[in-house]
């Protein structure tokens, strides 16, 4: 979304800032705490001395990880979208 919209944005793993960036009424609905979530398992779980998650944690991860990205899909111009089934 900041790419289309052409808004600069530095290399970092952590949404809360990045969802800072989207311009006013972008559309996105995620809280602040799950904002911190995301950026949590982006660093902790995912470099080595992290934090392993337990199991039922890791599938909400991936549920919210998955939430997210549907949103962020239907907020984008449908040009913007690769096929489910197509290899980029």
């Amino acid at each position: 979304m900041l790419v289309l919209r052409q808004v600069s944005f530095p290399k970092t793993h952590d949404i809360e800032q990045l969802v800072k960036l989207l311009p006013a009424g972008h559309g996105l609905n995620i809280s602040r705490d799950e904002q911190h979530r995301l950026t949590e398992y982006a660093t902790e779980s995912r470099y080595p001395g992290g934090r392993d998650l337990p199991l039922a944690e890791a599938r909400q991860a991936v549920a919210l990880a998955r939430r997210i990205r549907q949103a962020v899909r239907k907020l984008l111009p449908k040009k913007c979208l690769t096929p489910k089934n197509s290899k980029p």
